[in-house]
C-alpha cells in the first residue's frame, strides 16, 4: 500500500495515499468562531469548501511556531472532504500491507502511525466547543 506521510511534532503520520487529493500552499483559512482549538476554520479551494484541522492541535501538543511548511493536505473520501495542515511534509512511501499490526508501521527506524480521514473526525468531534477559559 502506498502511505503519503507527514510530520505532527514529533510523530510520523501515514495515511493512504487514495485519500489524498491534493497539496496546497499558503491558502487563506477563514477562522470559525467558538470551534475547537485544533479547528483552524475553513478553506475555499477552486469552488469546494474544506473543513480545515491542524494536526498538531490535534495530537495534543502546543503550536510554537517550528512549522516548516505552510502547505495543506487536502484529503477526499466517499462523499467527505478535509483538509490538515502538518508540520512537515515527508512523501510518499510503499509499504508491505502483509503486516500484523496495520496501525503502525517502521520505515527508515521511524515509527510511522497510520490514520484514516474518518478517525481524524471522530478525534475532532470527542472535543468541547466555545471558549475552554470563561
Amino acid at each position: 500500500m502506498k502511505l503519503f506521510v507527514f510530520k505532527s511534532k514529533d510523530e510520523f503520520i501515514g495515511i493512504e495515499s487514495d485519500y489524498v487529493h491534493r497539496i496546497i500552499d499558503d491558502s487563506k483559512v477563514t477562522p470559525v468562531p467558538l470551534t475547537p482549538e485544533p479547528y483552524t476554520g475553513l478553506l475555499y479551494h477552486r469552488g469546494e469548501l474544506f473543513d480545515v484541522i491542524n494536526m498538531r492541535l490535534l495530537l495534543g501538543y502546543p503550536v510554537d511556531g517550528s512549522a516548516e511548511t505552510t502547505r495543506i493536505i487536502i484529503l477526499k473520501w466517499l462523499n467527505k472532504k478535509l483538509a490538515v495542515i502538518p508540520d512537515e511534509i515527508t512523501g510518499m512511501i510503499w509499504i508491505d500491507d502483509n503486516s500484523k499490526n496495520t496501525n503502525e508501521f517502521y520505515h527508515e527506524n521511524h515509527k510511522i502511525s497510520l490514520i484514516k480521514p474518518d478517525d481524524l473526525w471522530k478525534k475532532l468531534s470527542e472535543l468541547s466547543y466555545g471558549h475552554n477559559k470563561i
